[in-house]
C-alpha cells in the first residue's frame, strides 16, 4: 500500500515562520548569532520570524520541560499565520518532547518544518503522520552562521522555503 503525504503550502514573502527550541535553547547564550538569524528571515527571505518563549529559554529549563517544548510546536502547526516551523538548533533533548505530541493537532495543520540532526525525530515522526518536511535551514550551522550565508544553503533553502515541490 502506498502511503499519501501532505505537502504543506509552499510560503510567501512576508509569512511568518514560527522560530523555536525543539531541544536546547540558544538565544541566552548566542545573543547575537541568533539575531544574525532573524535578520536573515527577514532581510534574505523576506519572512516574519515569529519567536518563540523556548528559543529565549535556557538549556536547563528547557531540559525540564519537554512538555512545553512540544505545546509550543503543536501550537505553530495549529496557528494559521505560522506557515513554517524553524528550530534553533537539534540536540538529544528533543527526543524527549515526542510523547507529548497529540498526532491529530499536527496532521490536521500540516505546516512546513525544517531542520537538521536530531530534528530527525520530528522528520520521522512527521513522515508517520503523512506531513513531508525539509532536511535543513535550522539556525545553528545555516542561518545564524558567522560570515556570509553560503549561495548554496540560501539557494536551497530559498526553494525549499517559497517552491512547491
Amino acid at each position: 500500500m502506498t502511503k499519501e503525504f501532505t505537502l504543506p503550502p509552499a510560503l510567501e514573502k512576508g509569512d511568518k515562520v514560527a522560530v523555536m527550541a525543539t531541544s536546547a535553547g540558544i538565544k541566552h547564550r548566542f545573543p547575537e548569532a541568533f539575531q544574525k538569524g532573524i535578520e536573515r528571515l527577514e532581510n534574505r527571505f523576506g519572512v516574519e520570524p515569529v519567536i518563540y518563549s523556548t528559543a529565549e529559554k535556557d538549556t536547563e529549563y528547557l531540559n525540564a520541560h519537554p512538555e512545553e517544548k512540544a505545546e509550543e510546536f503543536m501550537k505553530a502547526f495549529e496557528d494559521p499565520e505560522i506557515k513554517a516551523v524553524i528550530p534553533v538548533t537539534g540536540g538529544d533533548e528533543e527526543l524527549r518532547i515526542l510523547k507529548y505530541l497529540e498526532p491529530e493537532r499536527l496532521k490536521s495543520n500540516p505546516t512546513r518544518f525544517y531542520g537538521i540532526s536530531d530534528n530527525t525525530n520530528l522528520h520521522i515522526y512527521l513522515w508517520n503522520l503523512g506531513i513531508q518536511s525539509f532536511y535543513g535551514g535550522q539556525f545553528v550551522a545555516d542561518l545564524m552562521c558567522g560570515g556570509e550565508l553560503g549561495e548554496y544553503t540560501y539557494d536551497h533553502l530559498e526553494k525549499a522555503l517559497f517552491q512547491v515541490a
